[in-house]
């Protein structure tokens, strides 16, 4: 998380405390204006149902916004998957043309792919990628 980040989000989170101590204070006076003389301070109950109102909206707003932050990480997350992915293809291609070319040796990759590969399915997977050699990978 960048700086300037988490510096926004800890001023959102103190205003957002000023908020929740505003709206507070707004209900007592309000239970206060009701209980003294509800017509002759109308004005003052029309700006606390419109101050509710607005917080309201702010609230609904702010789940959406939490909503699209979430997608937005999961959307990241799936483009560095597929980056990850496509990275991991080019290398194997890399190596596979290093391979044909004699870059590398086949003796080498082959030890290398014993030491990494763990379950059957994956050395199945290579075990006739070497097919020239006498060993196989099992």
């Amino acid at each position: 998380m960048s700086k300037i980040r988490k510096e926004l989000e800890d001023q959102l989170a103190k205003k957002l405390l000023e908020r929740d101590e505003l709206l507070a204070e707004m209900r007592s006076v309000r239970s206060a204006v009701v209980k003294d003389n509800p017509k002759k301070n109308k004005w003052l109950l029309t700006a606390i149902e419109r101050i509710e109102k607005l917080d309201k909206y702010i609230s609904q707003n702010n789940n959406r916004i939490q909503d699209i932050d979430k997608r937005k990480e999961k959307a990241d997350e799936a483009i560095n998957t597929r980056k990850h992915n496509q990275q991991k293809y080019l290398l194997g291609a890399m190596v596979e043309h290093l391979l044909k070319t004699d870059k590398l040796s086949k003796d080498f990759v082959r030890k290398e792919l014993d030491r990494f590969l763990r379950r059957d399915y994956d050395i199945e997977l290579f075990s006739d990628y070497f097919d020239d050699s006498v060993e196989d990978l099992s």
